[in-house]
């Protein structure tokens, strides 16, 4: 799945925590006219993501999954695309701190294993996401009801999507 939307991080702001998190370890590999390449690592699950940092853009590659991230500037908005499966999305470890500016269940998927290149909404997207899994399971003889938490991401919520739930923002939003 390939999804991008507007985020509220400046990409100063994500370079820092990228450097200076105390979320994980940071170690400079290789600086190259203007290209930084930094992998940082989560020592208590061993997982690491490579990062390369740019002039207008950041790249994250995860290390297990390969998923990746790029977070880029066009006509000074900050972006986010994210190429890798539904169930991953914003649900890394080794992550900047990354908030969509708008409900994420309107962001364009733009492309996926279920439509191919035609753009749907990451709600619709979510939606027929969940009957594919329900159809498998009672199709395929999976013993499995309902569905596990790891298919779903948590700040989807794609299987509890209540248009008339209103939540209240947090201090400093």
């Amino acid at each position: 799945m390939r999804i991008q939307f507007e985020i509220k991080e400046r990409l100063p702001e994500i370079i820092e925590e990228i450097m200076h998190s105390e979320k994980w370890q940071t170690s400079v590999k290789e600086e190259i006219s203007g290209r930084t390449t930094v992998v940082i690592r989560d020592q208590a699950y061993g997982s690491e993501a490579t990062v390369e940092i740019y002039a207008a853009s950041v790249e994250i590659k995860t290390a297990w999954s390969k998923y990746t991230y790029r977070i880029f500037v066009t006509n000074d908005i900050v972006w986010c695309e994210y190429n890798g499966a539904y169930r991953g999305l914003l649900e890394q470890v080794l992550l900047p701190t990354i908030t969509p500016k708008e409900g994420l269940l309107n962001s364009d998927v733009t492309e996926s294993s279920l439509y191919g290149n035609e753009p749907k909404k990451l709600r619709e997207y979510a939606e027929d996401n969940l009957k594919l899994k329900q159809f498998r399971r009672e199709n395929f003889n999976e013993q499995k009801s309902g569905t596990a938490q790891f298919d779903h991401p948590k700040r989807v919520y794609d299987e509890f999507i209540k248009e008339d739930y209103v939540i209240n923002p947090q201090k400093g939003e």
